[in-house]
């Protein structure tokens, strides 16, 4: 069998116990972090100049629309700040030589012509740069109009009226013992701010100084006679001076129809004294060229401030805009730039095809503004070997050209974008701050479609596969439109809507509620009225009809493709590509590529989800590190942490508070600088900042740097979710050598901004009492100690079919001994009743040869006919009762638990199903088509969602006039029966048995009635292929146009409206055959035993359902499998294997630490009143030896229940004492005097 169990290295060199990944996403960010945490050395390799990927782009994320640079940013910093992750970005990989175990890759790097260990990533450089638009950098001197003194010039006119005096916040003085006398300050000035004689000193004017600063241009370069006399605080820098007074008078002159010169020497002083060029001069008609010095840097350009000057004025030459490439081009970035806010690391590149200096010497304001000395321009590429013993492979994705669907007008209307751009221009920290604009003229859209498929499901592109991501980022790209803005109308015009995935469809299901519309159509072009910048969309309706529809701006939805230097490295690296770039991988290997030693996970194994890459890049890291276990923790570098300073009695508070912008998420509506400012004021407070972005890497830096010097000892940040970001400040304050439970968090994003967003005044207000009670809070905090334990390097395995006998063998290839129980009395699962995949290979061999691997391992053992009873301890110390066939208990212990209990196919009472046998579900008639070929039915009918995505309603009930009985839909069944969720494997096992059919009698007619084609992903070419055997796809609508199906003895009789032709259509099958869908097993017991959450649907719930899929809210608790979701096979393989790499980060470590914050009996105090004992819902408190209540600290879970309950408050929970509730209430109180009284206890 082709598996990863057959890619162990055959190698006679030693092992390396570290391992490559190629792609800086969220994929390739998940396997170094999985790797890196189990104990291997990471090279994460990056081709931009920072890690993140798409994800760092994008706004928000479904279906749970939590924002998405919130939710990775702490992923972001983890990356970056990990001792055993060594980051490569800039850089990519040019040669690989050796074998699996043993591979030496040679990986070139980009020259940023920025020192990395010196840059602090302040941004001064990208501040300064003046540069936003380039030409060329002519070789030889540009033709001009005239010639004075042999150089080509040429005058730009139109002088216009000056402005009124002190344009800018500055003047100028002349330095006399400077002047060279020569009386050029003089001659430039056209204010007649310059008092000078012939052969005296100049002097400045002040009350007539305008300070254009024509002055200090003129002034001969040797001498600088001439200075700034008055700076503004911004002027750490000439450069940052001018593009900051620039940026002020574009907005002064905004509401202006005067594009003329305004004479504010802002070009010439920008020209001479920053760009060192001096091709631009004040004079009285206007401005005078230089052609021959003019180096075509658009400088000039960029900080005129009424758009008078453009480059091919002055040079005859068109600009070409500096687009910013992480914004999708809707603005402009320099050529020193760092990529985003929150890049890791936070360090800028310099473009060298743009950079003036790198390519005429001149300008150089960015080295000049350096203060670390960062900027280096004589940095060159390099070129490193990196011995590494296995590679993940994870470059990502790009998105799809929408100019090669010119019929939508892409790149011609400037109202038409795509569905990356418009999440920059939802984004806060876009183009727009997240205020929802027209492109071309800057207005508030109305109405906005979405168009489908557009790079996806298309011949004519050679994309013909789905791009499974898009129905249902448009429909969270139009609902967050609407919570930006109410008035906002969105339409969505889609093919199938294949929302297939863990609750996707109540999630569209929600948009319809907030009058999203749905059109189901294919729209054939798009026209723009020249006048007034609006769309016309034309299409044919469902109904047939044609319609013309008018929309303010248009999104297309691009499909994600295969870049073309990911194909390239890919054949450098031996990996076999299909025709679109996608990995070959076989169903049973899903992360296996064709070359031993290196894997794939994320859209190069084919398009997917955020969940799904992130758990194929786990199980990635699994299966690199599997043949490598023997070499675990050889070259990993342990983290020494400073001493934990022990604060000293009576020690002054010194707490430093940070307030966070979260770029607009918070500050677009809450006043952020006043909320610092007010923090200032309170008792203890000795620091109070407002970073833009707290989660950053720089931020931490710069935290960790601010408690130095500061000399903090409590923390406080006001930002978003604690649950997400409060274990990185935490990290933080520890890694500077205080106590992690030193600090509390406010949180204004979901308690201010987000629930106050048309009320900024409020949401200060409350912000700045949330901030008070957090401070209080901090005044009363204590040092908590943190138990440390051995880890027992055992696993638990629930469940024995693919999902638990994969992740047993993968357990035991990493080293660990494995428990596995399985409650039937063979291992197998539901697999066992499935006949082949899609790709053709048999289930029956592949399961065959797996029972025989967890068979033969010394490392597993098997408990069938078991189950598990009894589940106590922690993690890394469990211990589990397991009932064995004979009635006898036997006892596990072990360091973590892989629930893979799995689900089973729907049975509803629907159309005779179980007593006609003429109808059966798809896995009885694959199981027919496998063992009686010689019988099987000439005409077959397949109806999809039999059972699944229907309203819940009886099979029959009586009206409440009549009492007449009525029928439900077709795909009904009865309340008992309904499964409102897509399970995701129908219409795939649909069109892959009908397929099977039809090679075994190609004559026969097929039918397959569907409400949506979920065929996602590259089932989507088995969808065509099945289109172009000639089966039949019928669709109808459960409400509008169910299908009349009649079951009888003598046969069926199916009446259905075909949409297609627009009438009714009688069928006879001689079978019919039932898409059920798939339902959990009942785990309901096992759930309640492990104390882990279901969702109602009876599915295991995962801890974040986007960036922890494979984890459960337990600590030392996985999932795999379709215990967690309906799943394929290949999935639940991959995650079986992701699944084991989050199991071996614990169970590969000596030792763990649990949280401080557990409950305390005081022995003194205690009733033995038993009330802790029986309201602890983990069973944890007990009555010792002594009589008394005893909470084990290993045990508790720190959810405070006990403390609350306890009638003698002998109970106490770490954090959470009256003294720190009581702070709270008090400091609140104080705000609102009037609000609340706080009565005194006993104990003050």
């Amino acid at each position: 069998m082709n598996s990863e169990h057959s890619q162990q290295p055959q190698t006679t060199s030693p092992l390396s116990g570290s391992v490559m990944v190629i792609g800086g996403g969220i994929s390739g960010m998940q396997s170094a972090l999985d790797l890196a945490n189990a104990g291997f050395k990471v090279y994460l390799v990056e081709n931009s100049p920072a890690i993140g990927g798409k994800m760092a782009q994008l706004d928000k994320t479904f279906p749970t629309n939590d924002c998405s640079m919130c939710i990775v940013s702490p992923k972001l910093v983890e990356v970056g700040r990990h001792l055993n992750i060594e980051l490569l970005t800039w850089s990519e990989v040019t040669g690989l030589t050796g074998e699996a175990g043993n591979f030496t890759a040679t990986v070139s790097s980009h020259a940023r012509y920025v020192d990395i260990s010196k840059c602090t990533g302040c941004g001064a450089c990208e501040l300064a740069c003046p540069v936003t638009q380039i030409s060329y950098f002519p070789q030889e001197p540009v033709e001009g109009e005239k010639k004075k003194g042999g150089r080509e010039k040429r005058i730009i006119r139109g002088p216009g009226a000056p402005l009124p005096q002190r344009l800018h916040p500055w003047t100028f003085e002349v330095a006399a013992d400077k002047c060279s006398k020569c009386g050029n300050c003089f001659r430039a000035c056209l204010h007649g701010a310059i008092s000078w004689e012939k052969g005296g000193v100049a002097s400045v004017i002040a009350d007539k100084c305008t300070g254009c600063g024509a002055c200090f241009t003129a002034c001969p370069e040797k001498f600088s006679a001439v200075t700034i006399a008055e700076a503004p605080e911004i002027d750490k820098s000439l450069g940052a001076a001018i593009v900051a007074r620039s940026a002020a008078l574009k907005k002064e002159m905004a509401g202006r129809d005067e594009r003329n010169c305004i004479r504010c020497g802002l070009c010439a002083m920008t020209c001479k004294k920053v760009m060192r060029i001096g091709a631009l001069k004040m004079v009285t008609e206007g401005i005078e060229a230089s052609l021959d010095t003019c180096q075509v840097c658009g400088a000039c350009v960029s900080v005129c401030p009424v758009s008078f000057l453009a480059i091919d004025q002055v040079t005859n030459k068109t600009p070409q805009p500096l687009y910013n490439t992480f914004n999708e081009g809707l603005n402009l970035r320099h050529p020193v730039n760092i990529l985003y806010p929150q890049a890791v690391p936070r360090v800028p590149v310099i473009d060298e095809v743009s950079c003036v200096h790198l390519n005429t010497g001149s300008c150089g304001i960015c080295q000049s503004v350096c203060g670390p000395g960062a900027i280096d321009y004589g940095l060159k590429g390099s070129e490193r070997e990196v011995r590494v013993g296995s590679i993940v492979f994870a470059p990502g994705f790009e998105v799809f050209d929408a100019k090669r669907r010119g019929e939508f007008g892409y790149g011609l209307y400037k109202n038409v974008v795509t569905s990356i751009e418009f999440e920059r221009l939802l984004s806060a920290s876009g183009p727009t701050s997240g205020t929802v604009q027209r492109p071309g003229d800057g207005k508030h859209p109305k109405k906005i479609a979405w168009i489908q498929c557009v790079g996806s499901r298309d011949h004519s592109c050679d994309r013909d596969y789905c791009s499974s991501v898009c129905c249902m980022y448009a429909t969270k790209e139009a609902y967050i439109a609407r919570e930006h803005d109410s008035a906002i109308e969105p339409t969505i015009f889609y093919i199938d809507m294949r929302s297939f995935g863990k609750n996707f469809d109540a999630y569209v299901e929600r948009a319809k509620e907030r009058n999203i519309r749905f059109v189901r159509a294919m729209v054939s072009r798009v026209f723009e009225d020249p006048q007034t910048g609006d769309l016309e969309l034309r299409y044919v309706d469902d109904s047939g009809w044609r319609v013309t529809e008018n929309f303010d701006m248009v999104v297309l939805s691009v499909g994600v493709q295969i870049a073309a230097r990911t194909r390239d490295l890919a054949t450098m690296l031996g990996i076999e590509l299909d025709r679109y770039g996608f990995a070959v991988s076989q169903a049973f290997t899903p992360l296996a590529s064709s070359r031993p030693g290196i894997y794939v996970g994320g859209v190069i194994n084919g398009p997917k989800d955020i969940p799904e890459t992130v758990i194929e890049a786990s199980g990635a890291a699994q299966a690199a590190s599997a043949g490598l276990a023997l070499a675990r923790g050889t070259e990993v570098t342990v983290e020494a942490l400073p001493a934990e300073r022990v604060p000293e009695a009576g020690e002054e508070l010194r707490i430093g508070v940070f307030v966070c912008h979260c770029g607009t998420n918070i500050a677009s509506v809450v006043d952020v600088a006043a909320v610092a400012e007010y923090a200032r004021t309170l008792p203890g407070v000795v620091y109070a900042g407002h970073p833009l972005y707290t989660c950053s890497q720089d931020s931490q830096e710069s935290i960790r740097a601010i408690i130095s010097e500061h000399r903090l000892n409590r923390l406080v940040v006001a930002a978003c979710s604690p649950s997400t970001h409060e274990p990185l400040f935490m990290s933080t304050l520890r890694q500077a050598g205080i106590n992690k439970y030193f600090f509390d968090m406010a949180n204004i994003r979901d308690q201010c901004s987000w629930v106050h967003p048309h009320d900024p005044q409020l949401a200060t207000e409350k912000s700045r009492r949330l901030v008070r009670m957090a401070v209080a809070n901090a005044t009363q905090a204590e040092p908590l100690a943190e138990l440390e334990f051995d880890v027992n390097p055992s696993l638990l395995v629930i469940g024995g079919g693919v999902a638990g006998m994969t992740a047993a063998v993968e357990a035991a290839r990493q080293g660990f001994s494995v428990y596995l129980v399985e409650r039937q009395p063979a291992l197998g699962g539901q697999v066992v009743h499935l006949g082949r995949s899609w790709d053709g290979q048999d289930f029956s061999r592949y399961l065959l040869e797996l029972q025989e691997q967890v068979e033969n391992n010394d490392r597993i053992r098997v408990f069938l006919n078991s189950e598990v009873v009894e589940h106590s301890g922690f993690v890394g110390a469990f211990s589990t009762d397991i009932m064995t066939p004979t009635g006898a208990l036997r006892t596990v212990a072990h360091g973590a638990i892989i629930v893979a209990t799995g689900a089973e196919e729907a049975r509803p009472d629907l159309h005779g199903l179980g007593t006609a046998d003429h109808v059966m579900t798809q896995t009885d008639f694959e199981a027919r088509l496998l063992g009686e070929r010689r019988s099987v039915p000439g005409h077959v009918v397949m109806l999809q969602c039999a059972g699944s995505r229907a309203t819940v309603v009886p099979a029959t009930y009586s009206e409440p006039d009549t009492g007449t009985p009525c029928d439900t839909s077709a795909t009904g069944g009865g309340a008992a029966d309904h499964l409102p969720y897509c399970s995701r494997v129908c219409c795939n096992q649909a069109v892959k048995n009908a397929l099977h059919l039809k090679e075994i009698n190609p004559a026969a007619r097929i039918d397959i009635l569907y409400r949506d084609m979920r065929t996602y992903g590259l089932g989507e070419l088995q969808y065509q292929k099945a289109r172009r055997l000639g089966i039949n796809f019928i669709r109808f609508d459960p409400h509008d146009n169910p299908p009349e199906i009649e079951v009888a003895e003598r046969g069926i009789r199916i009446e259905i409206r075909d949409p297609s032709i627009g009438r009714k259509v009688s069928l006879a099958p001689d079978l019919l055959v039932l898409s059920t869908g798939m339902k959990p097993r009942d785990t309901e017991e096992l759930a309640s035993m492990l104390r882990v959450p279901r969702n109602g649907n009876g599915f295991f719930i995962e801890a974040h359902a986007k960036l922890r899929p494979v984890d459960l809210p337990s600590e030392g608790l996985f999932m795999a499998g379709t215990v967690h979701a309906p799943k394929d096979v290949s999935e639940t393989i991959a995650q079986a294997q992701a699944a084991v790499a989050r199991a071996a980060i614990l169970l590969s470590k000596k030792n763990l630490r649990l949280s401080g914050v557990v409950s305390r009996v005081d022995p003194t105090h205690c009733a033995v009143c038993l009330t802790c004992v029986r309201a602890c819902p983990y069973g944890v408190p007990f009555i010792n030896a002594e009589h008394t209540a005893e909470i084990n600290p290993a045990l508790c879970q720190g959810c405070g229940i006990c403390v609350a309950e306890c009638p003698a408050k002998a109970i106490t929970l770490g954090r959470y004492q009256d003294v720190n509730l009581k702070a709270k209430i008090r400091s609140y109180a104080q705000a609102m005097p009037e609000a609340i009284t706080v009565e005194e206890s006993h104990d003050g």
